[in-house]
């Protein structure tokens, strides 16, 4: 079966990719951290990814692209069964989709011929990365 290929306009008005601009002018001229943004508002840190997290993403996007070419499948073979652009399956593999939904993923994993399938670890307390207010209150702590 053939998924259908959803593509989605640029919906943003004027005024907020204004101050989407704004916001990256402001950031590359300052470099505020992940604290100096979350605590003036202008990051939200539940939209946050751990170093950590964009590596477990990016190890298993390798092990999807090492298994696409194992299977001799081309991107646009991958597009047509999965129903997602091309650029997309281009961005996943480079790692420049940094924070892909779990559809995506799945769809993809799906055009590879994978099923993506969910498990879970303990992290270890001492290794586990934290944002927001847990990682302002351990700073404070060991500061």
């Amino acid at each position: 079966m053939k998924a259908a290929r959803i593509s989605r306009q640029n919906n943003k008005s004027v005024r907020d990719r204004v101050r989407e601009q704004r916001m990256r002018e402001k950031i590359q001229a300052g470099k505020p951290s992940l604290a100096d943004l979350v605590q003036s508002g202008e990051c939200d840190p539940e939209a946050v990814i751990s170093m950590g997290m964009y590596v477990d993403i990016q190890t298993a996007m390798k092990a999807l692209k090492k298994e696409r070419t194992l299977r001799g499948l081309s991107i646009g073979d991958v597009a047509d069964r999965s129903g997602l652009d091309r650029a997309v399956i281009s961005r996943l593999e480079c790692g420049k989709q940094e924070n892909p939904t779990m559809a995506t993923l799945m769809r993809y994993a799906a055009g590879v011929g994978k099923r993506f399938l969910w498990t879970f670890e303990d992290l270890e307390r001492k290794n586990a990365r934290r944002v927001g207010k847990d990682a302002d209150r351990s700073a404070r702590r060991s500061g």
